[in-house]
């Protein structure tokens, strides 16, 4: 008696490994190309396979530093007087529009736009996510000094820092130009 016991255990036992092995095939043969998944065997009524449990997918981890150099389409932005910035898109628009973050409302005057904010206090190094998200943004408009790291969150909600390196047109400028980035 305990001997066939133990053969019907030995039995279900292989049964479940073999299962286990095809569903792991199957899945390793699907991830590979647009194969058709192969068909289970038939399972004896008296075998349940066990569950095998799924891999938890890799949660994407915020970026926390910014690029040194920074990418070439986050630098040398020339905004005019009177034009705005989609910070999330890197767009300037000639007129008023909802996606604008930032707009030069005049010589060297930035007006937060649709809910977009910007940090009056400065670092002289780039600041991390961290930073910007915990940051002190008050409303109004603000004046840019050239080599000074503003942080902001965009009216989309993303964190990221701009730095302005210049001014065009002498005295007072007709613009203002900058890097910038923005946290993903």
């Amino acid at each position: 008696m305990v001997a066939q016991t133990m053969t019907a255990y030995v039995d279900e036992l292989k049964a479940t490994q073999v299962v286990q092995t095809l569903e792991a095939l199957q899945t390793q043969v699907a991830a590979a190309g647009d194969t058709p998944p192969l068909a289970s065997p038939a399972i004896p009524s008296s075998v349940s396979p066990s569950p095998t449990p799924a891999a938890p997918l890799p949660s994407p981890m915020p970026e926390e530093i910014a690029p040194h150099p920074l990418p070439p389409a986050y630098t040398g932005i020339t905004l005019h007087n009177g034009e705005c910035f989609d910070l999330d898109s890197g767009q300037i628009f000639t007129s008023a529009n909802p996606l604008c973050d930032i707009w030069l409302v005049e010589p060297a005057l930035i007006r937060q736009q649709n809910g977009a904010r910007l940090s009056g206090y400065v670092t002289r190094t780039p600041p991390t996510r961290s930073a910007c998200l915990g940051a002190r943004y008050e409303p109004g408009d603000l004046v840019m000094q050239t080599g000074l790291y503003y942080c902001f969150i965009t009216n989309a909600g993303q964190p990221g820092f701009l730095v302005p390196t210049g001014y065009l047109g002498g005295i007072p400028p007709t613009a203002i130009v900058f890097n910038y980035w923005v946290f993903h």
